[in-house]
């Protein structure tokens, strides 16, 4: 099996079951579930534990959330290649229409709150002072009482349009931060390795200006970028760009990858059909992009083609399709948990959008299967097969 590598019977306590795990994470985002939620649903649901290999009912949870989180960090786009591979052999999808991709980048949200120098000041000053009690240092003013009132007061002015006011207080939690920040490297001179971690990132925020690029916007998530799409509702989002591919009939998603450090568009579309290629073990043929595209890095043997001046000798249903990609992000965000991602790090950025697109993937095949639950149904989709009830979780089989 291709997450055979994943599971260690000699260190350790007893390892759960590959197939139970992987089965969990499909499930959590093919049903936009939390931890949590997904395995009360699952004690409740004898679907779910067949689907996870169970062939008796459980009343019990099978095991701590916690550990979906430990073997989660280990998973990667295999995940996503056994969906496919599995549409492949139930005849859902053809290597001719994996051969023919859209590919478009949007934005993976983190979960943090819109930044805004008055908090992060705070944050820095407060996040100081706990780590300066943990290690015993008394220092000289902690700052965190007048600081929340200045934050306080920041928004406030900003709020009824007095900005030289609110520009004072800003400049006091500035003043405010540097003097910590003096107080704990003059006390603490060879700091450990989470605390000068710490004092990097709060020199870094109190350095910065407000026309800097590459700001930090969050001091659990320095990763974080702000990115502008265009949006009339929405002027900047705070994340990590991200490419989806899917297929330009059908609408499978056959490709997924973190752009790390908002790259332009562009430069993007290598790495993509890579990992397309990679993903499916198919060549792409043909790749429709929009005008974002335009200079592109790709020198391979695909076709690119560009939204406009460059579709005039396509037909009418293939310009139409390149759009197609829009609305399929959109279930994504909306129903496959990519909306925000609660994972640490880039890591977690990578991961999250991996198993969304897994979890849509999945989410087809269900309906497609839909109609062999009950024994002797006739499918209604074409080229699905008669399925027998225990072939419904042939996405977990070697």
């Amino acid at each position: 099996m291709a997450l055979a590598d994943c599971y260690c019977p000699d260190i350790g306590a007893p390892a759960k079951s590959i197939r139970l795990l992987v089965g969990l994470h499909y499930l959590k985002h093919a049903f936009n579930e939390s931890d949590e939620s997904l395995l009360e649903r699952w004690v409740e649901n004898p679907y779910w534990q067949h689907f996870c290999g169970f062939t008796m009912m459980q009343h019990e949870m099978p095991l701590h959330p916690t550990s979906l989180t430990k073997w989660r960090q280990r998973v990667g786009a295999e995940m996503l290649s056994e969906t496919i591979s599995l549409a492949l052999r139930e005849k859902q999808v053809t290597k001719r229409e994996l051969a023919q991709v859209i590919v478009d980048t949007t934005v993976q949200e983190k979960n943090i709150t819109h930044p805004t120098d008055s908090k992060l000041y705070r944050t820095a000053i407060v996040k100081l002072g706990r780590a300066a009690k943990q290690r015993g240092v008394t220092l000289r003013q902690t700052y965190i009482r007048v600081s929340k009132q200045a934050a306080i007061m920041v928004s406030r002015y900003a709020h009824a349009k007095q900005f030289k006011r609110m520009r004072r207080k800003l400049k006091k939690l500035r003043t405010w931060l540097g003097r910590v920040i003096r107080d704990v490297r003059r006390q603490v001179p060879e700091p450990d390795e989470s605390l000068e971690e710490l004092l990097r990132l709060c020199e870094r925020l109190h350095a910065q200006e407000q026309t800097d690029r590459r700001k930090l916007y969050s001091l659990h998530e320095p990763e974080v970028m702000c990115i502008s799409k265009g949006k009339a509702h929405k002027r900047y989002e705070f994340g990590q760009k991200v490419s989806v591919s899917t297929t330009n009939r059908g609408n499978w998603i056959v490709g997924v990858e973190l752009c790390a450090g908002n790259p332009y568009d562009g430069h993007t579309l290598a790495k993509a059909i890579a990992s397309i290629e990679d993903t499916t073990r198919v060549s792409v043929t043909d790749a429709y992009v929009d005008k974002g595209y335009r200079g592109h890095d790709y020198s391979g043997d695909a076709c690119v083609h560009l939204s406009g001046s460059s579709t005039r000798n396509l037909s009418r249903t293939k310009k139409k399709r390149r759009s197609a990609v829009e609305p399929k992000i959109g279930h994504l965000k909306s129903d496959n948990r990519m909306t925000r991602c609660f994972l640490k790090g880039l890591t977690g950025d990578a991961i999250n959008a991996v198993l969304a697109a897994a979890g849509s993937n999945l989410q087809k095949l269900l309906r497609a299967f839909a109609h062999a639950l009950v024994l002797g149904a006739r499918p209604v989709l074409t080229g699905v097969k008669r399925l027998q009830t225990p072939r419904l979780a042939p996405v977990l089989a070697a």
